[in-house]
């Protein structure tokens, strides 16, 4: 019985470090990153003057700010470079999905790093998007949100 336990163990022991030497192979391979993959995991998008549950009025200004990528104006498409967008209650747009132009999703496709935006009074989730030459999103990995309340002014009572 003892013997046949410790074959039972062998063969189990065997079967796992197999196992887990197939998904470290597989899992290294899956690792491996393009340079534009690579380059966005390193950048980060911010807001510049904007924090979590900040309180603003009406027209209000917005810097935007990235690390790790530069900014140009749209047009050509190339690897490390692209533009801000402003999603209004939105948190981000999928990785290469084209970002369209409305009322929520503000494209400063001339490379603008500061805009004006000039909301109704109320809760806002107001959230960066970074994009390339043709407005194609880098995704989730290169967004970044912050909830504000834009105030009534003192004007409008």
């Amino acid at each position: 019985m003892k013997y046949m336990l410790v074959i039972g163990c062998m063969v189990l022991l065997s079967w796992a470090c197999q196992s887990r030497k197939g998904s470290a192979e597989d899992s290294s391979a899956g690792s491996a990153l393009s340079g534009a993959e690579t380059q966005k995991r390193d950048a980060w998008v911010y807001f510049r003057n904007l924090t979590e549950g900040d309180v603003v009025t009406s027209p209000f200004v917005v810097e935007m700010g990235i690390e790790g990528m530069e900014i140009e104006p749209a047009g050509e498409v190339r690897e490390g470079y692209g533009h801000h967008h402003i999603l209004i209650n939105q948190t981000h747009w999928e990785d290469g999905s084209i970002i369209p132009q409305s009322d929520t999703t503000i494209h400063y496709g001339q490379g603008e790093t500061e805009a004006t935006l000039n909301l109704a009074p109320g809760n806002y989730l107001l959230s960066l998007q970074f994009a390339d030459g043709v407005h194609a999103s880098y995704g989730e990995a290169l967004a970044a949100s912050v909830r504000i309340q834009v105030a009534e002014t003192a004007d409008a009572n």
